[in-house]
């Protein structure tokens, strides 16, 4: 099972670990989150990565979501994982709760897979209904879009 570690701007880390217990109804394995308060260190950040996904690794490697890619914690999230020379990293910026959701579903799959589906999984997580009532609203996915090829399951 892949490890995941979110890591965020304080307090969307800790936000998001409240998501996933409401959603899932427990705390998931091997899953850490790590809030980056503004006047940290990036040093400390690192280091606090490093420990947590030393923590979440089995041997298949960690998955480390972000929330803005370039900032602190995504920048923190690259050194860290190019630290761990003895493991498998992958980070994923951009996250949002579908895209967390799906890193705990895919957890078994191999981790450049797993990176794929995640930002399918973010990117098909926002959804514009407009104002209409939903009876009166038009289904019209992007070609590339796994609701185009499966309308039938939606």
């Amino acid at each position: 099972m892949i490890g995941l570690v979110v890591v965020m701007h304080e307090p969307l880390a800790s936000a998001m670990l409240v998501c996933v217990k409401h959603v899932m109804g427990e705390m998931p394995e091997a899953f850490r989150v790590l809030d980056v308060p503004p006047d940290e260190p990036v040093d400390l950040t690192v280091s606090k990565i490093q420990t947590l996904a030393r923590e979440v690794n089995n041997s298949e490697g960690v998955v480390f979501l972000t929330d803005l890619f370039g900032a602190t914690p995504s920048n923190a999230s690259m050194k860290a994982g190019l630290a761990c020379a003895n493991m498998a990293t992958v980070l994923v910026a951009g996250a949002n709760l579908p895209m967390v959701l799906r890193a705990i579903s895919y957890r078994d799959l191999p981790i450049s897979e797993m990176a794929e589906r995640l930002v399918a999984g973010g990117r098909n997580g926002i959804v514009s209904t407009g104002t209409t009532a939903p009876q009166q609203q038009t289904f019209n996915p992007a070609e590339t879009d796994d609701s185009a090829r499966n309308q039938h399951q939606q």
